[in-house]
């Protein structure tokens, strides 16, 4: 068992680590063989899914007795609601309008990650909860990173309309040190974090569903 939190997180990106052909959306988005409508899509759910994980994070913080541990969900939730207002401008700039939203219907594989993380936010310990999620950041900062050069590379989209995906491109370290520290202090008094990986592992398989489901968008 790993003695630090550190040691912990390195162990279960390892288990968690992506291979090619992994994420079949944005490596579609990257070929430059995404369509308007598959993108526009993607904008639909994502907002969906930032709007639900923000209730989720604030009902994870009011679960919190340690200060710590609940200002860590209450930065994750303050994240998400920014981070709603940069997808509103990224929308628009992939051509969302009002008629779009109107008619977009939720498609329930792509909304699976959301319902999860509200599952969670109701039943989990919370400790479990901060490494399932630091243990996937990585990943999905790389996954933003290529959809924001991606974008700009094949949809002329700029750093404006890109703000919402570079946003999310890079590890927030200090979130990053937060966890950590809620983490070393739960292994001192003899969290066993084996729960912990199993969330991580639901919580990568369920956003690679989302971002796999949105594929058959652009036949």
């Amino acid at each position: 068992m790993a003695d630090s939190a550190r040691d912990l997180l390195a162990e279960m990106r390892s288990e968690l680590a992506a291979t090619e052909g992994d994420n079949a959306f944005v490596e579609l988005v990257v070929a430059g063989r995404a369509t308007q409508d598959a993108l526009h899509r993607y904008a639909h759910e994502e907002q969906l899914i930032f709007t639900s994980d923000w209730g989720s994070y604030l009902s994870l913080a009011g679960r919190c007795t340690a200060p710590d541990t609940r200002q860590f969900f209450m930065g994750l939730a303050l994240g998400e609601a920014m981070g709603l207002a940069g997808l509103a401008t990224l929308s628009t700039a992939l051509g969302v309008d009002e008629d779009s939203r109107r008619a977009h219907q939720p498609a329930p594989l792509c909304q699976a990650y959301p319902a999860y993380t509200a599952w969670l936010a109701l039943n989990a310990d919370p400790a479990d909860v901060v490494a399932a999620l630091l243990a996937n950041f990585p990943d999905w900062c790389g996954t933003f990173a290529a959809l924001a050069g991606a974008v700009r590379e094949h949809h002329g989209l700029d750093d404006k309309a890109c703000a919402f995906l570079d946003g999310l491109s890079a590890p927030n370290a200090q979130l990053e040190e937060q966890g950590i520290a809620i983490l070393d202090q739960r292994l001192a008094a003899g969290w066993v974090p084996d729960t912990a990986r199993h969330y991580a592992r639901f919580l990568r398989t369920y956003d690679l569903l989302f971002w796999n489901s949105l594929v058959g968008a652009n036949a």
